[in-house]
């Protein structure tokens, strides 16, 4: 299998457990998304929340020139330790929601 494939793979089965978070005190379901062709993968969260509206983007993560990158991540313990956990390396994740200047010391790949 090829490292592509093999990421592929690997965020599919660690976004799944995010679509079945059940919500206790709303009407939230989270919805996983993945768009192979484009190399986007998303956990939407949406529903109702006491009377209003809710709609949200859980976790955001693409494929860009071979690295994975961290667009959005709203998860209590971060989406990329549980990938690094699942196989992918440190130097193939960027962490997309820190400015440029701080990548340097996150541990992960800058760009």
């Amino acid at each position: 299998m090829d490292r592509l494939a093999k990421h592929r793979q690997i965020i599919e089965k660690v976004l799944t457990p995010y679509a079945n978070i059940s919500y206790a005190n709303a009407e939230i379901k989270n919805r996983l998304v993945i768009d192979e062709t484009h190399d986007q993968y998303l956990i939407i969260s949406e529903g109702w929340q006491r009377n209003q509206r809710y709609h949200s983007v859980l976790i955001h993560l693409e494929i860009i020139d071979g690295k994975l990158w961290i667009q959005c991540d709203n998860t209590e313990d971060g989406i990329a330790t549980e990938l690094v956990s699942a196989g992918i390396a440190k130097e193939e994740i960027v962490l997309g929601f820190h400015e440029p200047q701080i990548r340097p010391y996150t541990g992960f790949a800058v760009a």
